[in-house]
C-alpha cells in the first residue's frame, strides 16, 4: 500500500524536474544543456481563412527544412495554427526564433521546461501563454497505467495571424475538436482560437472533475455497504485537487488579463462563459475537498463503530463466561478439605451451575439487546 501511495504521489506532485542542475544558470545556458536526443513527434500546420482551410503534417522531424520552408510562406492573407507535438528539443524553437524577433531565450526556456506555472507574457506584438490539461481523466486508467505525468503543458505563442502550440510529445492531446471543427470556426478572428484552446483545456479538466465526483460517489456507496476502500486513492485525489485549484487560480488571472489585453469585443460572451467554467471548476474543487473530508470522517467513524462492535461482543462473551471461569478456578485449587469433591453428584451439580450461569447471562444480554 505504501509503495502505491508513493507512486501516486510521484504522479501527482512531481512539479519540478532537474532544477538542481540549473541553479545559477542564465536561460541561454539552460537552453544549451537541453537534450539533443533524436526528435520524435510531429508538426501540424493549419492554414485557413474565411473561405478555405488546409492542413499539412510533417512527420519526419530529422529534416526540418520543410518546416522552415512553410514558415517562409506565411502571409497576412491566412491565419495559421502550428501544432508542434514533440519531445523537448531546442532545434525547433531555434528555427522559429529566426522568424519571430520577440521570441527570446526566456520564452524558449519556458517552452523546453515543462514545469512552468500557468501564465501569460507579452512582447510587443507577441503573446506567450502557458496552459495545462489532463492527459487522461479516467482515474482508474491513471492508476492502472504507468503514465509518467497526469498533466501536459501547452505553450502557446500568438504573433499577429500566427498561433504556435508546443506540446510535450506525450500520447494524445486536446486538439481533436479543433481538427474536426476547423471548417466551422475558420471565419473567426485569430484571438478566438486562443479562447478555443483555453476552453478545450477547461473542458478537459471539467471531465476529470466529473470522473472524480463519480468515483467518490462509488466510494460513498462502498463505505455505507461496509466494504473496504483504498485510502491511498483518496489521498491521490486530494493531492490532485490541490494541483487543479492552484492551476485554475492562475488560469483565472490569465483569462482576466487576456480579456483586457487580447480578446476583442466580438467574443466577450465567450470569455464570460469561459470565466464561468473556471469559477465552476474552483467551486467543484472546494466541494469535492469537503466531500472527501466527509467520506474520510464517515469511513473512520464506521471503522470505529465496527471496532467497538467487536469489543462489545468480546466483552459480552467474556462476561458470560466469568461465572464458569470463577467456579472452575475454585475447584482447580486442589485443596484436600473440599467435601463436595467426594459428593456423588458434585460433578453434575457443578456442570449444572456453570451452564445455568451461562444461560442466565445469555438471556439477560438478549433481553438488554446487547446481542
Amino acid at each position: 500500500m505504501m509503495d502505491k501511495m508513493k507512486k501516486l504521489a510521484t504522479k501527482s506532485i512531481k512539479l519540478l524536474y532537474k532544477r538542481k542542475n540549473k541553479i545559477g544558470k542564465l536561460p541561454q545556458n539552460v537552453i544549451q544543456q537541453e537534450s539533443q536526443e533524436k526528435i520524435q513527434g510531429k508538426i501540424e500546420i493549419f492554414k485557413f481563412n474565411s473561405k478555405e482551410s488546409q492542413a499539412t503534417i510533417i512527420s519526419d522531424l530529422q529534416n526540418l527544412q520543410k518546416f522552415e520552408d512553410e514558415l517562409k510562406t506565411i502571409t497576412s492573407e491566412y491565419n495559421y495554427i502550428i501544432n508542434i507535438d514533440t519531445n523537448s528539443n531546442n532545434t525547433i524553437p531555434k528555427i522559429i526564433r529566426k522568424y519571430l524577433l520577440n521570441f527570446d531565450e526566456f520564452i524558449i526556456e519556458d517552452v523546453l521546461n515543462t514545469d512552468q506555472r500557468i501564465k501569460y507574457e507579452t512582447r510587443k506584438d507577441l503573446f506567450f501563454i502557458i496552459i495545462k490539461t489532463p492527459i487522461e481523466y479516467d482515474i482508474k486508467k491513471i492508476e492502472e497505467s504507468q503514465i509518467p505525468k497526469i498533466y501536459e503543458q501547452f505553450s502557446i505563442i500568438l504573433h499577429k495571424n500566427l498561433i504556435i502550440i508546443f506540446q510535450e510529445g506525450l500520447q494524445g492531446d486536446i486538439l481533436d475538436p479543433l481538427r474536426k471543427n476547423i471548417n466551422h470556426i475558420k471565419h473567426n478572428n485569430i484571438d478566438f482560437f486562443i479562447y478555443y484552446l483555453i476552453d478545450l483545456s477547461v473542458d478537459r479538466y471539467l471531465a476529470f472533475m466529473e470522473d472524480i465526483e463519480d468515483y467518490l460517489k462509488e466510494l460513498e456507496k462502498k463505505i455505507f455497504s461496509k466494504e473496504n476502500i483504498e485510502i491511498e486513492t483518496i489521498y491521490f485525489i486530494r493531492t490532485n485537487l490541490g494541483v487543479i485549484k492552484r492551476d485554475f487560480l492562475n488560469l483565472l488571472e490569465v483569462v482576466k488579463g487576456l480579456k483586457v489585453s487580447l480578446f476583442k469585443e466580438e467574443i466577450k460572451y465567450h470569455i464570460q462563459d469561459l470565466l464561468d467554467h473556471i469559477y465552476k471548476t474552483i467551486e467543484m474543487v472546494d466541494n469535492l475537498n469537503d466531500f472527501i473530508s466527509y467520506l474520510l470522517e464517515t469511513y473512520l467513524s464506521i471503522l470505529n463503530v465496527r471496532f467497538n462492535e467487536s469489543v462489545r461482543i468480546l466483552t459480552v462473551i467474556n462476561t458470560i463466561f466469568v461465572p464458569a471461569i470463577f467456579i472452575a478456578s475454585i475447584y482447580g485449587m486442589n485443596f484436600e478439605n473440599m467435601p463436595e469433591l467426594k459428593w456423588k453428584y458434585g460433578y453434575f451439580f457443578t456442570l449444572f451451575v456453570i451452564f445455568s450461569a451461562i444461560i442466565t447471562g445469555l438471556i439477560y444480554f438478549k433481553y438488554k439487546k446487547y446481542i
